[in-house]
């Protein structure tokens, strides 16, 4: 009984959630604005993540390794 109500309680979080999500979503897509907002809000993230991949690649080149220097 314990792990069946945990069960429910888990699938109706899952389901209150895609529909939460979704309503968002169609929102979003409804109204153009936001939906361009939302598109360089996407990109900018992207964008700062690339810039940060980059920045510790960097980085890695210029540590020692183990206190000894390269």
């Amino acid at each position: 009984m314990k792990d069946a109500g945990l069960y429910l309680i888990i699938g109706g979080v899952i389901i209150f959630t895609l529909v939460f999500i979704g309503k968002i979503i169609s929102f979003i897509v409804s109204n153009p604005i936001l939906g361009l907002a939302s598109s360089a809000i996407i990109a900018g993230v992207i964008l700062i993540l690339i810039n940060m991949v980059k920045e510790n690649r960097v980085a890695k080149k210029d540590e020692p390794f183990r206190g000894v220097d390269k």
